[in-house]
């Protein structure tokens, strides 16, 4: 039996409450939080739970194996790092850390102590981009030429984070978990419409050493809720709207036929084009969160790390690290 506790407790952690403790071998002991009224909230759902005001107690009961972070993302580093050096295995709310620096130190603290250490990119675990995933590695798409993935909603009313850090680590973890690579050139441009001095508008433009390349659009400029992929390759290419009902949010298109290309003057041949097969993919029937808390306690119970491990947290930070670089690079030169 694993058991966990749960640090904060505002809008994302009762999700987790409800979904470790509905996991067979897991069990939730306690909750932490700095508001009484959130624990009160908690205790009226799930009345056997401890709840305390003070993180530590949960950090130092030997009972508790591991430790769900859902906290402020300025607050991630330490508390994972002194969860880490309790002997906890540790899941912590995207992004990781604030900077890559941390991320990498939690990654390296985490295999020394021989702790699990994972990262909410819970999109991993969506029904559409496991098949995304899977349509790739069988090649129905071929060589991945392009992706472009758009994410737009109504931002927070008091952001602590741009949108390149609230929205964007669900599209850099999808783009990097499908193609299996990380990008050797990064390219981004920001607008800061709602707040002076906020990012809420980007385009970000990747290039990867496979010669793939992908275009993330991230906005809170709109209440036009959008979470639309698309893969192209060479044999035909793929659209996951996740905003469509479960049977029609992945299609698989054939590439299609064009006879317009390289006909001579003399062919008699009739000129057409005509679009591919459209192919409805069935995907699974889960909830991402359910699959990636139970990652998280197989995880620890097998010692195999989840593919929302500590190294891919790290490797999403650090690219949210040079698209906010890269932004800033061009308003700087927009600004002179």
């Amino acid at each position: 039996m694993i058991t966990l506790g749960i640090i904060g407790c505002g809008y994302w952690g009762p999700n987790l409450v409800r979904n470790f403790h509905g996991i067979p071998g897991a069990r939730v002991k306690a909750v932490s939080d700095l508001r009484p009224g959130r624990l009160e909230g908690i205790l009226e759902s799930y009345p056997t739970l401890e709840t305390t005001l003070d993180y530590q107690s949960i950090l130092n009961d030997p009972e508790i194996d591991a430790v769900a972070i859902v906290t402020p993302v300025e607050t991630h580093y330490p508390l994972a790092e002194e969860a880490l050096r309790a002997g906890k295995h540790v899941f912590i709310e995207k992004p990781l850390t604030r900077n890559a620096r941390e991320a990498r130190a939690l990654v390296d603290l985490a295999t020394s102590a021989g702790r699990i250490l994972a990262v909410g990119h819970v999109f991993q675990f969506a029904p559409g981009v496991r098949r995304i995933r899977r349509e790739i590695e069988a090649g129905s798409v071929g060589s991945v030429h392009h992706i472009t993935s758009t994410r737009i909603n109504p931002g927070p009313p008091d952001p602590a984070l741009d949108v390149v850090w609230d929205l964007g680590p669900h599209d850099c973890s999808i783009i990097l978990h499908i193609l299996k690579e990380t990008p050797s050139d990064v390219q981004a441009y920001g607008q800061s419409y709602l707040r002076p001095g906020i990012i809420d508008n980007a385009h970000i433009e990747m290039t990867f050493p496979s010669g793939a390349t992908a275009h993330v659009h991230v906005s809170w400029l709109s209440s036009n809720k959008t979470r639309l992929v698309q893969v192209f390759g060479d044999r035909g290419s793929i659209v996951y709207d996740e905003m469509l009902a479960l049977d029609g949010k992945v299609k698989l298109y054939d590439r299609g036929i064009d006879n317009r290309i390289g006909v001579g003057d003399n062919d008699s041949v009739k000129l057409g084009y005509s679009a591919g097969d459209i192919h409805l993919l069935h995907l699974e029937q889960h909830e991402p969160l359910r699959m990636e808390c139970t990652a998280f306690v197989n995880a620890i119970m097998t010692g195999v790390p989840p593919p929302n491990d500590g190294e891919m947290g790290a490797q999403v930070v650090e690219l949210l690290e040079r698209i906010s670089e890269k932004i800033a690079v061009v308003q700087a030169g927009v600004n002179a």
